[in-house]
């Protein structure tokens, strides 16, 4: 049953694998910050605090919608995809950093930056994954592989929001770590992108 399952997986194609292992990374910690943000920044901004992710969730959406269109241009001069690659290394990493500093709030222009950032990472990220998910993505097989990285995507977020939450309820100390912890973890999904850059069977390469 196992050599089989492995068999199976050999066989799987490694650069959805890879992207999906980037998003567990990357957006199954922002799914459980994007969960505890409030009761966490209500302990950093106070009475007020509803107000500044309001605005500040303006902001991420705001970058995200003023980057996507010049990115997306920018990736479709280059016939290859290295540029993809790179862009996507990229955005995994300023997808996580905001989150390394949110312990740090103290004020709501540094929630507001961290936002920005977080929305550059983002646009970066996003354009360039679906891009690569869409070169490489095995004919007759979208619905399977979609499928499968949607399984494995919410079966992670699932888990680490379970542990996460645990964690966090513990307060103080607990609540920054997690938060960091998080911010680390995302920042580690780009060690797939790597590794979609090494893999010399890809088909968008």
């Amino acid at each position: 049953m196992i050599k089989k399952l492995v068999k199976k997986l050999k066989k799987f194609n490694r650069v959805v694998i890879f992207l999906t292992l980037s998003d567990v990374f990357s957006w199954g910690s922002f799914t459980l910050i994007s969960v505890l943000s409030g009761l966490y920044l209500s302990h950093k901004l106070g009475a007020d605090t509803i107000k500044f992710i309001g605005i500040g969730t303006a902001i991420y959406f705001i970058t995200r919608a003023v980057f996507q269109i010049p990115i997306g241009l920018i990736t479709d001069k280059y016939k290859k995809d290295k540029d993809e690659i790179l862009i996507l290394f990229v955005g995994v990493i300023l997808m996580g950093v905001p989150f390394i500093f949110f312990p740090y709030i103290s004020l709501p222009i540094h929630y507001y930056l961290l936002q920005f950032v977080f929305g550059l990472g983002v646009s970066l990220n996003v354009i360039n994954w679906r891009k690569l998910f869409a070169l490489n993505i095995d004919g007759g097989k979208e619905g399977i592989q979609y499928a499968a990285y949607e399984t494995v995507l919410s079966s992670c977020i699932a888990i680490v929001s379970v542990v996460g939450g645990i964690l966090a309820n513990k307060g103080g100390v607990y609540f920054d770590t997690v938060i960091s912890v998080a911010g680390i973890f995302a920042m580690l999904g780009s060690i797939w992108v790597i590794l979609i850059y090494k893999y010399e069977k890809r088909k968008s390469k």
